[in-house]
């Protein structure tokens, strides 16, 4: 067959070469411990560059009848740090719930809701799913390095409490930090 005899060389050529490869009586990898330390964290949309908004909306007659309310959009959190294997390191993702708390912006009011009433889901367990302690710093997780861990975590308000209507906003501020 034409054509036939190139294409079988061509396979023996490359069985000849990796049956070389194996049978080599020494193979040296020099890779030098260039690990340069670093951690790095991403939470929500870093394309955008923009803080990701969670937003929940309580039914009217539903306001703090005990139905949990679910945000509609999870968001996404990055994990990463890296350091040489001769001086691992650990992270740790802390939180902070009390500093910037959930306030009535409507004018003249001054109501809030505690962030303890917002807990979250985690897709795949790689950050642990939780609840809002209303801390400086509420540990979320801690791994050592060199490892990364990313997860969508998906937010439900739980409807407790009878506030009064209005747009509440506040900020949770995330640390991932190796002390």
């Amino acid at each position: 067959m034409p054509g036939h005899y190139p294409h079988t060389a061509l396979k023996t050529l490359l069985v000849g070469s990796a049956l070389w490869c194996a049978a080599a009586d020494a193979v040296t990898f020099n890779l030098p411990n260039r690990a340069n330390p670093r951690i790095q964290i991403t939470v929500g949309d870093t394309q955008k560059k923009i803080i990701s908004q969670v937003v929940f909306t309580v039914p009217p007659g539903q306001v703090g009848n005990g139905s949990p309310v679910t945000a509609a959009t999870p968001v996404f959190i990055e994990l990463l740090i890296r350091a040489s294997g001769a001086n691992p390191l650990t992270g740790f993702l802390t939180v902070n719930s009390i500093e910037k708390p959930l306030q009535n912006t409507d004018p003249g009011s001054s109501s809030s809701i505690p962030f303890s009433e917002v807990s979250w889901t985690s897709q795949d367990g790689n950050i642990p799913s939780g609840t809002f302690q209303g801390a400086i710093d509420q540990d979320i997780v801690s791994f050592q390095s060199s490892q990364g861990y990313s997860d969508y975590l998906t937010f439900t308000y739980a409807n407790t409490l009878l506030i009064e209507s209005g747009t509440y906003k506040g900020q949770v501020i995330y640390t991932w930090a190796v002390p």
